[in-house]
């Protein structure tokens, strides 16, 4: 039985994976947080144990993840600013420095991050600076994990997730489209929970090499033939729009739906940002490194079964 410390593990990706590990595994489980611990509630108490700590201070960090014979990390922080950014780099010098921590998956979940793209996002750096500080450390295993979008924002309210709330492109809810560029921009997609259940049949593949990038795709889809799925689950024609690239460029998106939790305006940068990362193509995976013919006997859902779970019957 290995010791898995989840970082983040109370955050949205984190409790997806924690939940899963738990379902799929016999692994103890350690929840790494910087607030309290608390106590677990049951069935599982005696498999979970969450342990505060403190980022800034690397030596405490190292003490802490070998005493408690921690031998992988899987990072699920929520990297926005410099200070998050930090805190993993650190959880990674700790890591290198512990004796028991053999293996080592950073926060990203998303599409392959590169330096090219930075001039779109240069929150990409903070991904970046953690993928570059893993490749120089020889004694960790590490691959990043990368399942494209998420599923679940088409889901919301209804699927099972554990994501905060989002809408892109097509607000399922309110039958109603703003869909960026021609809407024929490949989308690869993949259920959070489906995400989780690769990863931990990659913690068990204890034989194998990881890869820089351990691609996972549930379905590819475009915004066209997602809009067709949605319209014929809802059973109804929803309003459109199309922004085009020009637009987008300018900063001129048609932002869908203001999500709770969200002003007017965060909800615009978000909608222009991820309508310029959606023409440029960084959610056309590449089928190289997919862990779906590493691991054939998952069988993640397709978009069109995801939609017919949350959506078929709804008003």
């Amino acid at each position: 039985m290995a010791v898995i410390a989840v970082a983040g593990g109370t955050g949205g990706v984190g409790k997806t994976i924690v939940e899963t590990l738990v379902q799929e595994t016999t692994h103890k489980i350690i929840i790494l947080t910087r607030s309290p611990p608390r106590q677990p509630p049951s069935p599982h108490e005696n498999r979970i144990q969450h342990l505060q700590i403190n980022y800034d201070n690397i030596p405490e960090l190292e003490t802490l993840l070998t005493s408690n014979n921690i031998t992988t990390i899987i990072s699920a922080i929520g990297i926005t600013t410099e200070e998050t950014c930090q805190a993993q780099l650190n959880l990674i010098d700790a890591a290198e420095q512990s004796p028991t921590v053999t293996r080592f998956i950073p926060s990203e979940y998303s599409f392959i991050q590169t330096e090219e793209l930075l001039p779109i996002d240069p929150s990409i750096k903070y991904w970046l600076a953690a993928a570059t500080k893993l490749q120089h450390c020889t004694s960790l295993k590490s691959t990043r994990v990368i399942p494209g979008f998420f599923m679940d924002y088409w889901g919301m309210p209804h699927a099972r997730t554990h994501l905060q709330p989002g809408v892109f492109g097509i607000d399922v809810e309110h039958c109603r489209a703003a869909i960026p560029g021609d809407g024929n921009d490949r989308l690869c997609m993949t259920y959070s929970y489906d995400m989780a259940r690769y990863l931990v049949q990659l913690l068990d593949d204890v034989e194998e090499e990881w890869p820089e990038f351990s691609v996972v795709v549930g379905d590819a889809v475009t915004y066209n033939e997602l809009l067709g799925m949605v319209e014929e689950v809802r059973g109804r024609k929803f309003s459109v729009v199309y922004d085009s690239a020009e637009k987008i460029n300018q900063g001129q998106v048609t932002v869908p739906a203001v999500p709770p939790g969200y002003t007017e305006e965060e909800a615009h940068e978000v909608t222009q940002l991820v309508s310029r990362l959606t023409i440029a193509k960084v959610f056309d995976l590449p089928i190289e490194g997919r862990l779906n013919a590493r691991f054939p006997d998952i069988k993640p859902l397709r978009m069109k079964e995801f939609l017919e779970r949350a959506w078929r019957g709804r008003d």
